[in-house]
């Protein structure tokens, strides 16, 4: 052996004389590391998950939307023509129907149909609601149309995509008589082009 390598082969005794613990730390930190890595890995995997399984469930629940109960009564059913498949926001589809008491229970859809050709995902749209005496109440929907995948929701027969939409679940009307309920397009277009058809429905809740 060398002089050299005798001093080196001393010096590193000496080194682990003074602190024996030094490799093992150097080692744990190695293990902490990579075992941080680990669960940082699994956590995004958990939130990849997480945010899957959500999307799956807001598809779901915009599908059952859509389809409704069929086990419900249909109570009023009515479509009003679009003309010239153009929703002009002057043009305000009004449907007219008669309550004949205040404990059943229903169920209120909004329907549309509409072509491929369609330019958006959403509709809004102002409701108003006339009830016997006069007095009238007035809200605003968003309607959703396609999913975050940009397929259309509903069912489709050629070219017409038809579309119904739960917008009141269970709902008791307060009085007796005639309703009126009309819809008016709330885009930020004066004419919406390429609706044909827009609908009222109203079932038995159970």
């Amino acid at each position: 052996m060398t002089i050299s390598s005798k001093r080196r082969s001393e010096e590193k005794k000496a080194k682990e004389r003074e602190d024996p613990k030094d490799s093992h730390k150097v080692k744990n930190k190695v293990r902490t590391k990579a075992k941080r890595s680990k669960n940082q890995s699994r956590i995004i995997q958990i939130r990849r998950e997480i945010k899957t399984r959500s999307k799956l469930i807001l598809f779901a629940g915009l599908i059952s939307l859509f389809v409704g109960c069929s086990n419900n009564d249909v109570f009023f059913e009515e479509y009003i023509e679009i003309p010239n498949q153009t929703w002009a926001n002057t043009n305000i589809p009004y449907f007219e129907f008669e309550i004949p008491d205040t404990i059943q229970r229903y169920n209120m859809y909004f329907n549309i149909r509409h072509t491929s050709a369609f330019e958006y995902q959403n509709l809004w749209v102002f409701r108003t609601m006339e009830v016997p005496g006069g007095q009238m109440h007035r809200d605003t929907l968003q309607f959703i149309l396609q999913d975050d995948q940009d397929r259309w929701l509903g069912t489709s027969s050629g070219d017409i995509r038809d579309g119904s939409i739960l917008i009141n679940t269970k709902f008791r009307f307060p009085y007796i008589g005639k309703y009126k309920m009309s819809f008016e397009q709330a885009m930020r277009v004066d004419e919406l082009e390429d609706v044909s058809d827009i609908g009222l429905k109203i079932e038995k809740a159970k």
